[in-house]
């Protein structure tokens, strides 16, 4: 009940932002992350289409397009568990809306990545902890993406790396036993580094 009480609250303050402030906050990130080592030296990054208020890395994108970087999104797959594919996005790529309306490459099979195959990985969430919890929209497609992180430790994979508000920072989140943590999350203000 308490999660559900947050994430109200959260995407209630986000809904208020103005376009201004977003552009602000997303400038400021941009900053942020070109200094930022794991996005400097990656080659393979993945972002996210912003909606509902979200951090918006649009910005990261185009920078991440300028110095040669390959950058690719996130497509929702039903098997076999609901997780995610990452589709190369190279500019004028055509975008289709999945079925929760948000926009994703029309790609084909072969040309998909697994997730163990990236440098970096930029996450969307509704809140965050100082541990490195990440609190989503509940439906655990990233948890279940990035699951093999428990187990397969041999596979170093992609740093997960979260964009928010620094008004989403929250003092503790229950965490559950799936929830794959975070490496770090970037702010308008400031780099949280996790262990």
């Amino acid at each position: 009940m308490e999660t559900q009480r947050l994430r109200r609250r959260i995407k209630g303050q986000r809904k208020q932002l103005s376009r201004q402030t977003l552009k602000l906050h997303s400038q400021r990130i941009l900053r942020l992350a070109c200094n930022y080592k794991p996005f400097r030296q990656g080659c393979r990054i993945a972002f996210y289409y912003a909606v509902y208020g979200e951090m918006d890395p649009a910005p990261l994108l185009q920078l991440a397009i300028r110095t040669g970087k390959t950058p690719y999104l996130p497509v929702l797959r039903r098997r076999p568990a609901h997780g995610l594919w990452f589709a190369p996005y190279p500019q004028g790529t055509k975008l289709i809306n999945n079925r929760f309306g948000i926009p994703e490459p029309c790609f084909k099979h072969r040309r998909l990545v697994m997730p163990w195959a990236l440098d970096v990985v930029f996450v969307p969430l509704i809140a965050f902890d100082g541990q490195g919890h990440r609190l989503g929209m509940g439906g655990g497609y990233y948890d279940r993406t990035f699951a093999y992180k428990r187990q397969r430790t041999h596979l170093r994979g992609p740093k997960l790396i979260g964009l928010a508000h620094e008004f989403q920072l929250a003092p503790k989140l229950c965490a559950n036993p799936w929830d794959i943590p975070l490496d770090a999350v970037i702010t308008e203000s400031s780099i949280h580094h996790f262990k």
